[in-house]
């Protein structure tokens, strides 16, 4: 219940004013500070009364007042369109904006909050109101009652927008209301672009006099994202009116310059990259697909407002595959998929979507690698890391030895492996290694080295910090180091790749202003060449917000500055500097998901027989990942080693089973991994690592360590003495 109702608090106030006079005749009664009298407040609502009240304390700076005022107006239960009149009211009365100063009150920090939720009520009534048929018919009803009550509803009609164009419609549909057809074609024309979604809707109608009032009206609107349904019109109509209507637009918006196909796939190139008028209406937190049903007319299906230009892309692409256009409309559609997945927002769902419905990789994967690497290689050139990664994972279940090559140059797989984004690079290299390629293509050699950085990953931030001199790299990189980032430092151009070669990822470059400023483009030009740092945010310790960084960080989102370098305040500035990257995130977890596919692709390359990619790159990477924290990246890491013909390899894998300290299971994982690589490759070792291992052939206390530990022994083939001194030497026991 409302607790906006009738009060006696005007009699009260009446009572008291007469007790005071009787008892105190000369005291003098401070007046009370209120916008109204009293005699008007018992004259009006009290929600009305309400919001004349915060308006009143808002407009003389009285804001804790208006504060509480305006608590009282979002918690007193009154109806959200209710509130909007009462709004509307006051700020009617005194010639005022309601958004204007509802924003202006929103920069004052004791109204900040209260106005804000004023704003959003204020708003759910619109949308509640603007949606109302009956709020709607009413005010058509007045179109026709002269120039005044026209402009009068069409303020009302323009907050309905294109949720009138039905009603209207029906209107010019009814022979038994000709004095309305007049004003409800001009309403439809003055309502513009707000009734361009609908209308087009319409030109699927059956209807052969709704399609020829549809097409003039969408001529006389005047924009140009109607020519492909009206083109469409004058190829498919069986009847004439219908043709000579939409010939008639056409002659208004420029005529048609191709088949209604092509104009499809040209619309739906616009709608993808948000340049067609076809848009939603950002007024409200949903947007409308529209779609005409024989016998139930124009029908509108709510969706999120971020998805729509892709269900418009998609839409459009269906035109144009249905009337015979290339068939880069089906690799658009496929890219417009993947992007409407990336821009639902988490929690929504999508109700142009049936509930049985593949997803965007089942359609991927059904089209095939032709259609997904054309949708690939549009993610790549726009730099949507989102799409790209969906269209590389579509592709890894379906591309093989026989269809991954591109001809002629390298295709959007290869591309995708010098993408700035990691997980892009990564799923592309997985992809192609996957395939086991057996014959050489362009870019080969980049694919085992992803494999090695991929199994480095950890999902700990990384950071390059490049400073004038070795103190300052040091003053911010040890409290990273507490921080457990993993870091790497520079003091100049020159030296600051080769020190992030060294690290498994870098997320944000730490660049201090006072580096010469040749220094910092020569820096900058080294970061765009290098696939694995290109992506990251450059984050420039700086000495004032007058510094060049400040302006250019405005035009370029991988820009961040800071003017502070305290350990608190840096942490912060490299969270944000990650943050608008817009990076994909790589978390732990997600980090040993990677590096275990990692390894596992690099044996899988390393058994195949054929398969034309060199294993020597991922060496020593294979070898530093020995030293992971990660059990079962240090299992993977020898595993892969064990296949790989060097000495090192060998002795590396000994070494780490040596060490002390190292698991039972981990020992004997790599034991196995050292008669593995022996198996193959006949024995590397030195004699001093041989007694390390005859050492746990004799004294591991695990059986299961000291069995892995003989068959390695056996595996190295050693001579025969030194496998007797073995057996006489348990003989004593």
């Amino acid at each position: 219940m409302s607790r906006f109702a009738p009060s006696i608090v005007a009699a009260q106030l009446r009572a008291a004013a007469i007790g005071l006079s009787l008892v105190a005749p000369l005291a003098i009664v401070a007046p009370v500070l209120t916008p109204t009298n009293v005699h008007a407040q018992e004259q009006t609502d009290p929600l009305v009364k309400a919001v004349e009240d915060f308006w009143h304390y808002g407009k003389i700076a009285r804001y804790e007042l208006a504060a509480a005022r305006a608590t009282e107006i979002t918690t007193g239960g009154a109806e959200p369109v209710k509130v909007l009149e009462a709004f509307e009211r006051v700020a009617s009365d005194r010639n005022d904006n309601i958004d204007e100063w509802l924003t202006r009150w929103q920069g004052i920090d004791q109204l900040k909050e209260p106005a804000a939720a004023l704003s959003k009520t204020i708003n759910e009534g619109r949308f509640t109101r603007r949606a109302d048929p009956t709020f709607i018919t009413t005010n058509i009803s007045r179109l026709s009652g002269g120039d005044r009550p026209y402009r009068l509803a069409m303020i009302q009609l323009r907050e309905s927008g294109e949720l009138a164009i039905p009603l209207l419609l029906d209107i010019l549909k009814d022979p038994s209301k000709p004095e309305m057809h007049g004003s409800a074609r001009r309403a439809i024309v003055d309502l513009g672009r707000l009734g361009l979604n609908p209308l087009v809707a319409a030109t699927e109608s059956d209807d052969p006099g709704q399609l020829t009032t549809v097409a003039l009206l969408l001529g006389d609107i005047g924009y140009d994202a109607a020519v492909p349904y009206l083109t469409r019109l004058v190829e498919t109509s069986n009847v004439d009116t219908v043709k000579q209507a939409a010939n008639q637009a056409l002659a208004k918006l420029g005529g048609a310059s191709a088949k209604s196909g092509n104009l499809f796939y040209d619309l739906a190139e616009k709608l993808y990259y948000s340049r067609s008028p076809l848009v939603a209406d950002a007024r409200f937190p949903q947007a409308n697909v529209w779609r005409h049903e024989s016998g139930k007319g124009l029908l509108r299906t709510p969706v999120p407002q971020s998805i729509y230009n892709d269900l418009m892309t998609m839409r459009a692409c269906e035109y144009a595959l249905q009337l015979g256009a290339e068939q880069d409309a089906l690799s658009l559609w496929l890219a417009s998929n993947y992007k409407r997945e990336a821009d639902l927002p988490a929690g929504e769902t999508d109700a142009t979507r049936q509930a049985n419905q593949g997803d965007a990789h089942y359609y991927g994967v059904t089209a095939g690698a032709q259609y997904v690497n054309s949708a690939l290689a549009r993610a790549i050139n726009d730099r949507n890391s989102a799409v790209a990664l969906k269209a590389v994972k579509s592709l890894q279940e379906i591309v093989g030895d026989a269809n991954y090559k591109s001809t002629g140059s390298p295709g959007p797989l290869v591309d995708a492996m010098q993408y700035g984004e990691r997980r892009v690079r990564f799923e592309a290299a997985f992809t192609l290694a996957g395939a086991l390629p057996q014959s050489a293509f362009a870019g080969q050699e980049m694919v085992v080295p992803l494999l090695a950085e991929a199994i480095s990953q950890t999902g700990q931030p990384s950071v390059l910090v490049v400073m004038p001199t070795q103190e300052a790299v040091n003053a911010i990189v040890d409290p990273l180091k507490v921080e457990k980032f993993i870091t790497a430092g520079a003091t100049n151009a020159a030296s600051a790749l080769a020190a992030a070669a060294a690290v498994p990822a870098i997320d944000v470059v730490v660049i201090s202003d006072e580096l010469p400023a040749a220094e910092v483009e020569t820096l900058l030009g080294m970061i765009a060449q290098s696939p694995k740092v290109r992506a990251s945010g450059k984050l420039f310790v700086v000495k004032t917000t007058a510094s060049q960084w400040e302006a250019r960080k405005v035009t370029d989102r991988t820009i961040s500055t800071t003017t502070s370098v305290e350990p608190a305040s840096i942490k912060a500035a490299i969270a944000t500097a990650r943050e608008m990257t817009g990076a994909l995130p790589l978390d732990p977890e997600l980090a040993t998901q990677y590096a275990t596919r990692a390894g596992q692709l690099i044996k899988n390359l390393a058994i195949s027989r054929g398969q034309i990619l060199d294993l020597s790159p991922a060496r020593s990477t294979l070898l530093g990942a020995l030293e992971d924290a990660r059990p079962e990246i240090i299992k993977l890491a020898g595993e892969g080693l064990a296949l790989i013909n060097s000495d090192d390899s060998q002795r590396g894998l000994l070494i780490k089973a040596t060490t002390d300290g190292v698991a039972d299971d981990v020992k004997v994982s790599l034991l196995k991994s050292v008669s593995t690589n022996a198996k193959f490759f006949g024995n590397k070792l030195a004699d001093p690592q041989i007694a390390s291992l005859d050492k746990v052939v004799h004294e591991a206390t695990n059986p299961d360590v000291r069995a892995a530990a003989a068959e390695a022994r056996g595996a190295l083939n050693l001579p025969s003495d030194q496998a007797k001194t073995l057996i006489l030497e348990q003989s004593r026991r």
